[in-house]
C-alpha cells in the first residue's frame, strides 16, 4: 500500500518525528523511502551549509540502509511545496511525510505552509507529524461528511488497518443542536445509520475491518475531531480535503488546518483523487 514513502525534510524536529512514522511505514509496508530537502535560497550562496544539509542527508540514508530500507536521497532548489509535490509525482511515491511545522519563510507563512500547500498540490495523500509519537497504528479516525467524494479516504483508512490490525472509526459532526434531547437522540441515530450504510460501501472485500458509526456535536468541525482523537487515543487521522456537504466545503480550508495542528496524533490528508491514485498502487 505505501510502496514508496518520499519524506520531505528542512531538518527541523517535526521533519525527524515524519520519519520515525516514514520509516516505520516503510518497514510495515516492505517499502523503500526517498530522502528529499529542498535547498531554499540561503544555500545558494552559502557552500558550507548546503554541504551541510547533503552530509546530514546521507547520513540518515546510509543509518536506514544498514536498518535494511531500500533509500534514495534527492535535494533540489525551488518553492518547498509545488517542489515536493513535483518529486512524488516524478519518482512515483505513494505517500508524502513531512512534519507539520518546520523552517518556513514570511511568504509560506502569508500563503499557508507547506503541508497546507500540499493538501491540494500533491498527487498522493501527505502524512503531516506535529510532534514525536511512538508510531504504532492501532485507532483510525476517519471524519466524514457522507459524500462520496470523502469514500476513498475511508477504503484508505480500511486497507490500512487491514495491514496493521488497527480499528477504525467513522465520525460525523454535526453543529450545535438546540433541539430536545430526545430530538437529538433520534438525529444521532439516523446519522448513525447514514454512516453505516456509507461505510457498507468501502468494506465490500472480505476480511475488512469493522467500522464503529459516531456522531458528535461541536461548535466547529475541527475542534470536534481534535477532542474525539484526543479522548479516544486515536493514532492516526485519515482526512479528505475535499467534499460536499457543509463538512466538506470547510475542509479545505479551516478545518483541515486545524486538525492537523491541533489533533494529538499525526494526520493523513489529500484529495480524492490523491487516495485513489494510492489505492489503485497498492492494487497493482
Amino acid at each position: 500500500m505505501m510502496k514508496h514513502i518520499l519524506w520531505a525534510t528542512d531538518f527541523s524536529a517535526t521533519a525527524e518525528a515524519a520519519l520515525e512514522w516514514a520509516v516505520a511505514l516503510a518497514k510495515q509496508m516492505n517499502g523503500q523511502l526517498t530522502l528529499l530537502h529542498i535547498a531554499e535560497a540561503e544555500e545558494k550562496f552559502n557552500e558550507q551549509l548546503a554541504t551541510e544539509h547533503r552530509q546530514a542527508l546521507e547520513t540518515v540514508a546510509e543509518r536506514l540502509r544498514q536498518e535494511g530500507l531500500s533509500v534514495n536521497t534527492a535535494i533540489h532548489p525551488g518553492q518547498a511545496a509545488p517542489t515536493i509535490a513535483e518529486q512524488a509525482q516524478k519518482v512515483g511515491a505513494d505517500l508524502i511525510a513531512l512534519g507539520a511545522h518546520g523552517h518556513t519563510s514570511f511568504r509560506e507563512k502569508l500563503l499557508g505552509s507547506t503541508a497546507e500547500q500540499l493538501f491540494s498540490l500533491a498527487p498522493v495523500p501527505v502524512l503531516c507529524v506535529r510532534e514525536r509519537r511512538a508510531p504504532q497504528v492501532q485507532h483510525i479516525l476517519v471524519p466524514s461528511d457522507l459524500s462520496e467524494a470523502a469514500l476513498p479516504a475511508l477504503d484508505y483508512a480500511v486497507q490500512l488497518a487491514r495491514r496493521t490490525r488497527a480499528k477504525v472509526t467513522l465520525l460525523h459532526v454535526v453543529a450545535p443542536y438546540e433541539g430536545s434531547p430526545e430530538a437529538w437522540e433520534t438525529l444521532k441515530r439516523e446519522v448513525a445509520e447514514e454512516l453505516k450504510k456509507w461505510s457498507e460501501q468501502a468494506l465490500a472485500v472480505e476480511g475488512m475491518p469493522i467500522v464503529e458509526p459516531k456522531v458528535r456535536r461541536y461548535h466547529h468541525p475541527g475542534a470536534g475531531i481534535t477532542e474525539f482523537a484526543r479522548e479516544n487515543s486515536v493514532d492516526l487521522i485519515i482526512l479528505p480535503t475535499h467534499g460536499r456537504g457543509a463538512l466538506g466545503r470547510l475542509l479545505l480550508g479551516s478545518v483541515a488546518s486545524h486538525v492537523v495542528y491541533y489533533a494529538p496524533c499525526p494526520v493523513i490528508s489529500g484529495k480524492a483523487s490523491a487516495f485513489q491514485r494510492a489505492l489503485q498502487s497498492a492494487a497493482s
